[in-house]
């Protein structure tokens, strides 16, 4: 990180305030069991996801994860485990560690403008997608290779209802929960 030529090769992509911490783990039950118990953080939320499209180095690809969020504190934790499918941005990491901290994602107002930013400024986009979710929401995101930079991937997320962005918080999950898109995960 001290090669100034590497610093100075990218341009500021004005993020907003980082307010994701992306964790990947090799069971999400016992991660949601440890994080309550230990750490204090839930209620724990899965969205009932019926599409994934995926895109790891610009190719599609096929992967088969569970993804759980729970807000602690102004922060959204994401645990990630990966169940399988093709190579993703998920396989080194839980194939030679285990898990651990993966990414710092950004909710952003518009993945348009968000990526126009990453492009001009000549960040690589390592994987990117489309969820929806059953009760028609639709999460839009890219992780992006600013570990040289940064020493951490980046995520951009956009979340959108009826074409509607929607913020990712505990207020929009516990809506999710009565409309039966998500459903509540307790420790």
């Amino acid at each position: 990180m001290n090669n100034p030529e590497l610093i100075l090769k990218h341009k500021n992509i004005k993020l907003p305030a980082i307010n994701q911490l992306g964790i990947l783990v090799p069971d999400i039950h016992e991660a949601v069991t440890n994080y309550t118990h230990v750490l204090g953080i839930s209620p724990w939320f899965r969205s009932k996801i019926v599409a994934h499209e995926v895109f790891y180095r610009g190719k599609p690809i096929t992967i088969d994860v569970d993804i759980v969020l729970a807000f602690h504190k102004g922060i959204e934790v994401e645990l990630i485990a990966l169940k399988g499918g093709d190579e993703c941005i998920y396989t080194n990491l839980i194939t030679t560690t285990g898990g651990g901290l993966h990414h710092v994602g950004s909710l952003v107002l518009s993945y348009d403008q968000g990526m126009k930013r990453v492009h001009e400024a000549g960040i690589e986009v390592i994987q990117s997608g489309v969820i929806v979710t059953q009760g028609g929401a639709v999460t839009r995101y890219a992780y992006l290779d600013t570990v040289k930079q940064c020493g951490i991937i980046t995520e951009l997320i956009e979340t959108r209802l009826y074409g509607i962005l929607v913020p990712q918080n505990r207020f929009f999950m516990e809506i999710g929960c009565l409309t039966g898109d998500v459903e509540k995960i307790n420790g």
